[in-house]
């Protein structure tokens, strides 16, 4: 009798195991849904393939020039034309020309795109903030969770900042090139 008790417990807690597992998301999301830049020239507002972003534009967009600890050096970008202010049309023709693309011509697009402004900004980033990771894969953009160890010096990032502190970030986003 002892042993079925302890078979059918170790089934229960087996099934709730596997059970909680697979309902996580583990934090990557995927679809067609169109991203809130598909250019690579920076995210500007909430998107719906990641709820998580603020609803406003990034304060600071550019590249990492150097990285130590929680302290990260951008050499500021010129913005891009966002997605936000294109028609649905532009957005998806947009789109469909990006992924038309192999790798390397997109890489090359995008970095004839980066015009650099000259200023370099000194950033904190704060333990346990979002870091996500965006990219594209063939069923379209994604999102992925990161961490400070993705942040990679030439990576493009968009950050937003802490209203009270602006040196401080609430939430980043690394283009995934």
């Amino acid at each position: 009798m002892f042993k079925w008790k302890r078979f059918a417990a170790l089934i229960i807690m087996g099934s709730l195991v596997i059970g909680l597992t697979g309902c996580s998301s583990g934090g990557q999301s995927s679809g067609s849904t169109p991203s809130a830049s598909v250019s690579g020239s920076g995210a500007s507002y909430g998107t719906n393939i990641d709820p998580e972003q603020p609803d406003r534009i990034a304060e600071v967009y550019g590249k990492v020039k150097s990285i130590q600890g929680n302290v990260v050096l951008i050499a500021e970008m010129q913005r891009q034309q966002t997605a936000a202010e294109l028609s649905a049309a532009d957005k998806a023709k947009r789109q469909a020309e990006m992924q038309a693309l192999s790798t390397e011509e997109r890489q090359k697009l995008l970095a004839s795109q980066e015009v650099m402004t000259g200023k370099n900004i000194t950033m904190t980033v704060p333990v346990g903030i979002p870091i996500k990771i965006r990219g594209t894969s063939s069923d379209g953009p994604t999102v992925q969770d990161g961490t400070i160890a993705s942040i990679k010096v030439g990576g493009v990032v968009n950050i937003w900042t802490e209203e009270s502190d602006p040196t401080s970030a609430e939430y980043m986003s690394i283009a995934n090139r």
